[in-house]
């Protein structure tokens, strides 16, 4: 059996209603976008019960990576090339039915290409979990780069080198 459609099961859980999907699908086949997308950028659900409901449809859990550091070790077992190229961040080293497998983060965990990249960088088994774009995204600058990023992955300004103003006032030669 195939897996159930993802607005198929926002609609089971009540979070949009059979006019909104139809909206949402329609949104989707002019724009070219995935539904959830659409759904988003419809405001018709929020990012989170999304987010919840796709891991739910993946198999997968689904991670808010917020400020929570990882630890170096871990963070350590991909290069931080393959961590930027897959958008994919180690979080821990999970022990299970005594094998060891590595939690990782991914904003598009659907994407077999950049699965099968982390897998072989890290070079054992490899547990996806779905996080949100902006969220991965800020968790990877903030242990990559050392920089602090807001909800949007945008730096504050007091990072941002601006021109230093002229010495004194101008005047025109001429």
């Amino acid at each position: 059996m195939g897996r159930v459609h993802l607005g198929e099961l926002l609609r089971r859980d009540g979070l949009i209603g059979e006019d909104q999907l139809q909206s949402a699908l329609g949104y989707q086949r002019r724009w070219g976008i995935r539904l959830g997308e659409a759904l988003l950028r419809l405001r018709l659900v929020e990012e989170e019960a999304l987010l919840r409901t796709v891991a739910r449809q993946l198999g997968i859990p689904y991670v808010r990576i917020g400020k929570a550091t990882v630890e170096p070790e871990v963070l350590a077992m991909l290069p931080a090339r393959v961590i930027r190229r897959c958008r994919a961040l180690p979080l821990e080293l999970e022990a299970e039915a005594g094998r060891t497998h590595l939690l990782v983060a991914f904003a598009r965990p659907d994407d077999l290409h950049a699965v099968d990249e982390v897998v072989f960088a890290a070079g054992l088994d490899v547990a996806p979990a779905l996080a949100g774009e902006d969220d991965l995204a800020g968790a990877i600058a903030r242990h990559l780069d050392g920089e602090r990023v807001d909800e949007h992955g945008l730096r504050p300004l007091e990072h941002i080198d601006l021109p230093e103003a002229p010495l004194g006032p101008m005047r025109l030669v001429g």
